[in-house]
């Protein structure tokens, strides 16, 4: 099975944080949606941490 990709954990932290914010869902529901949404949260942080250190990267390079 692929990685999942920086769009779908997105969508997936976008869609925990509607859950939550809605009134019917539960108190156990919204702990699990938020739990749910920190770790897509931190994934999202990871890739775009690799990101600019590669951009810092580059940008050293350019300006050697």
């Amino acid at each position: 099975m692929a990685e999942k990709t920086f769009t779908e954990a997105l969508k997936n932290l976008q869609n925990a944080a509607s859950e939550i914010g809605r009134q019917a869902t539960t108190l156990e529901d919204s702990l699990r949606l938020f739990e749910e949404g920190m770790k897509e949260a931190e994934f999202c942080k990871d890739i775009l941490d690799k990101a600019d250190q590669k951009i810092t990267v580059y940008e050293e390079r350019e300006d050697a």
